[in-house]
């Protein structure tokens, strides 16, 4: 039997400036959440926040790594804690790459499991162009799939393409824009200009074996459902074998001319679009109003995804040799004195 999850028991954690503004901006939605917390080693991503915040800072002259800002949470760890006290649902919200997002995202989730809760991490990945940050995105992506019992990839690389000129700011912007305007519809209440998939549904499709891949995208054409749900499909098939999916959730957001019948198009499309007709679906629904459509397809059960190739260990080691995969944890120079061990 499926386990059951009852809205008031959920907990959104925005980390680092990514994963805060997107948890910022979805507490502004009428959604299935009931509490959102934001962690952070920048007291500027905190600035105008409502909600329950922590702030882990460091020396200012000092770079920080994922170690670093692990090491300087460890006095913080039952602040974390009381932050998701009483959740049964934890949902982790990080940008990878960064120190702050890659070094506490997979520390978080694995304090939520501590605690009993289901940690469910949103990992928004790295630009293909940022290759600096690919070691660390990668690393972070294998310790959250360990750490939780589901993680969704978000990868935003289709927007480089389609946005022309826009300056990276502008992208950034939008890929926050995109991001939460899926998961609003994904995990909004039930209303008149709502017809969610409901929470269960949702929640059961990510906790597949595997990654969950959320595939975005818009189309303001003639054909605007058929044109989005192809381009969300091949954003998935970017990063992975869209055939591997066994389970999936189209969201779709517009205005009142998205009929029914376009609705069940964009379902009975999807599995031969994948090129896997047997995929279990279910659908989300959201009336927003604006001309553009959104569509949003959630889709789980992928064993690989390209990232791979940014994990060092795990394109070293086979996946049955056993080596010591713990988090590791660097002091600050200067903030502790290390005793001598004689």
């Amino acid at each position: 039997m499926s386990r059951q999850f009852s809205p008031t028991e959920v907990t959104v954690i925005g980390i680092g400036s990514a994963g805060i503004r997107i948890a910022s901006a979805l507490s502004k939605e009428s959604l299935m959440i009931d509490r959102f917390a934001y962690v952070s080693c920048d007291r500027s991503d905190l600035n105008g926040i409502q909600g329950q915040k922590l702030l882990i800072e460091g020396p200012i002259a000092q770079k920080l790594s994922p170690s670093m800002v692990r090491g300087l949470a460890i006095p913080h760890r039952d602040a974390i804690k009381s932050l998701i006290h009483g959740s049964k649902v934890v949902l982790v919200v990080a940008g990878l790459g960064g120190a702050t997002g890659s070094g506490l995202a997979p520390m978080v989730a694995e304090l939520a499991k501590e605690s009993g809760a289901c940690p469910v991490s949103v990992a928004i990945m790295p630009f293909e162009f940022e290759k600096k940050l690919r070691f660390y995105a990668g690393l972070a992506l294998r310790r959250l799939r360990t750490s939780s019992s589901g993680v969704i990839v978000v990868d935003n690389d289709d927007l480089l393409t389609a946005s022309g000129e826009a300056t990276l700011k502008e992208i950034h912007d939008l890929s926050n824009v995109e991001v939460v305007g899926a998961l609003s519809c994904l995990l909004s209440k039930p209303s008149e200009t709502a017809i969610p998939a409901g929470f269960n549904k949702v929640l059961a499709t990510v906790l597949q074996d595997g990654y969950s891949i959320l595939g975005i995208a818009t189309s303001g054409s003639v054909d605007k459902t058929e044109e989005a749900i192809a381009h969300a499909v091949i954003g998935i098939n970017a990063i992975a074998e869209g055939k591997e999916a066994g389970h999936a959730v189209v969201a779709l957001s517009g205005d009142s001319t998205l009929s029914a019948s376009e609705i069940g198009m964009a379902v009975r499309r999807l599995g031969s679009i994948m090129g896997n007709e047997a995929i279990d679906l279910e659908y989300s629904v959201r009336y927003t109003g604006q001309s553009q459509l959104l569509v949003g397809v959630l889709a789980s059960g992928f064993k690989s995804t390209k990232y791979d190739e940014y994990d060092p260990l795990g394109s070293i080691f086979d996946k049955n040799d056993v080596i010591d995969d713990g988090m590791d944890y660097a002091l600050v120079p200067g903030l502790e004195s290390l005793q001598s061990c004689e």
